[in-house]
């Protein structure tokens, strides 16, 4: 038996108050493709693009498909729990669910292999944290936030932001009965110049979402690539019914260094 995580204080608590430690690891690569993980130089839908030029779109999504299907597995599952892990952040992006030229229409064959893996997860024990990597217009200059340019344009045009926010109704609709959902990540490392953009997404996406699920956690990043909680409101830890909580991302802690370099100094490598 489960149930749902909440905030106690400083600690994440299950239903009967016991402290649940979240020791896990960052799905990235799958449904967020990002091109130091895959190998291509460019977004996401840049290598669609690319394989659909090649292939013809029939083709090109079954590979996808079958791409989402073979990247983890059940046997993935298992792994990770064997690895004494109890939680897997997932990166999701917006372009699983809404297309661009046909927006607020939901795709709901985007949840097919996310609620795969969440249910292979959960028959391990393991929570997993849904994470919006991506948002229409890019919430940052990163290549890694899908959209094609430096300019993250999430901050400058509002209908963006209303369309993240219509997309997270739709995926705690669907997910609001599901108690392995350790909560959700409305949105990886934003940088929003002028900051008070950020907080009054935050303050309006945590009221939809609470709108229609009032059990799951949220986690915040802070500003810039999640480095930056100056801003934060001092009760941001304590609004209202739903638990929400800023998140240090990996970002934050650094991605491991190369020890040794494969080339080696430059000197080495000439003449």
């Amino acid at each position: 038996m489960t149930s749902f995580l909440k905030v106690d204080g400083t600690k994440i608590v299950d239903g009967s108050g016991k402290e649940v430690i979240l020791r896990g690891a960052g799905l990235g690569g799958w449904m967020t493709m990002e091109n130091f993980i895959s190998g291509y130089p460019g977004c996401e839908f840049q290598i669609r693009e690319a394989l659909q030029n090649v292939l013809g779109e029939q083709r090109a999504n079954f590979f996808f498909d079958k791409f989402l299907e073979y990247f983890f597995g059940d046997e993935d599952a298992i792994f990770f729990k064997t690895l004494g892990l109890n939680c897997i952040r997932i990166a999701i992006g917006y372009r699983h669910f809404e297309d661009d030229m046909n927006p607020r229409v939901l795709k709901k064959e985007g949840f097919a292999h996310l609620d795969r893996v969440i249910h292979a997860c959960a028959a391990q024990g393991i929570y997993t944290i849904l994470d919006m990597h991506t948002a229409p217009g890019g919430q940052n200059g990163g290549w890694h936030s899908d959209h094609g340019t430096h300019i993250a344009n999430f901050w400058l045009h509002k209908d963006f932001q209303d369309r993240l926010i219509w997309l997270w109704t739709e995926i705690a609709a669907h997910y609001k009965d599901n108690e392995w959902i350790a909560g959700y990540n409305p949105m990886n490392e934003p940088a929003d110049p002028q900051y008070s953009g950020l907080i009054t997404y935050y303050d309006r996406v945590y009221e939809a979402i609470q709108g229609v699920d009032p059990n799951h956690i949220l986690f915040f990043d802070g500003n810039t690539y999640a480095t930056d909680f100056s801003r934060f409101p001092e009760d941001a830890t304590n609004v209202g019914q739903m638990p929400r909580i800023p998140s240090m991302t990996i970002q934050s802690l650094g991605f491991p260094s190369r020890r040794n370099p494969t080339l080696g100094p430059r000197s080495k490598c000439e003449g």
